[in-house]
């Protein structure tokens, strides 16, 4: 999302927003956008909320999208 969607996202100001999260961000050409899942892993993080783990369910063993799921 862009940082103006993500601000809204966090409940923040747009510089706000950059101000903490800036450095977070994934330059893709001229934009740069943040990933929700990102967003909320930091903020679990910070204040030690324990988040669930996705196991992997795939036929191949492949678990590199397991954050995603």
């Amino acid at each position: 999302m862009t940082a103006d969607v993500a601000a809204v996202y966090m409940s923040v100001s747009k510089s706000t927003f950059l101000t903490r999260f800036g450095d977070m961000g994934v330059k893709e050409g001229a934009n740069v956008f943040w990933a929700r899942t990102q967003l909320d892993r930091h903020i679990a993080k910070q204040f030690s909320i324990k988040q669930p783990r996705a196991q992997a369910h795939s036929e191949d063993g492949d678990s590199s999208w397991d954050d995603l799921r």
